[in-house]
């Protein structure tokens, strides 16, 4: 019995059947629901910022520790108007190849990561130790010129006078005379 019923259908009847009900679906996706009472806000406990972000640096676990470990070898450090520069461990790599400037404020130190830096004026401190994570960036020593000055020439010529009773190698140079 349904065979007949399937062929009295026409085309048009199933397009605008297939119309009404997209039309349809997209109404209820597209239609806004009943406003819901907001979620109720899990309680958030703020993160403390840790020692590396407070110091004024990404907080990254290679240079975890490293403002305590400042402050214990600030004092061998060459300060020059307020600041330093120094060279950090880096774990993986067993070598300093992280660089940082380091300025004194009132609260401590704050800490700027830096390109290598390639001065020949400064040399890099090796007198801390292997057991220390730390490289400082110091100026080279000047070496003290031994260039003598007038003072000291003269005060050289004297001892070398010779004594009265010495006998001299010097001869008078008499003018010759003319013929």
């Amino acid at each position: 019995m349904n065979a007949p019923s399937l062929e009295r259908t026409s085309a048009a009847k199933a397009g605008w059947l297939i119309i009404v009900l997209t039309v349809g679906w997209m109404a209820f996706v597209l239609w806004p629901g009943s406003p819901e009472a907001p979620a109720a806000k899990s309680a958030s406990i703020p993160v403390p910022s840790s020692s590396l972000t407070r110091a004024g640096l990404r907080d990254y676990t290679d240079w975890e520790g490293l403002p305590e470990i400042f402050a214990v070898w600030a004092d061998k450090a060459e300060w020059k108007a307020g600041r330093t520069r120094f060279a950090y461990w880096h774990p993986v790599m067993k070598t300093y190849s992280y660089f940082f400037e380091a300025v004194r404020t009132a609260k401590g130190y704050r800490f700027r990561e830096i390109a290598e830096p390639h001065d020949p004026d400064y040399i890099w401190d090796e007198s801390l130790g292997d057991e220390c994570p730390i490289r400082f960036f110091l100026p080279v020593p000047k070496a003290k010129a031994a260039v003598s000055t007038p003072s000291s020439a003269a005060q050289a010529m004297e001892g070398m006078k010779p004594k009265a009773d010495a006998p001299s190698l010097m001869i008078p140079i008499q003018p010759a005379s003319k013929p």
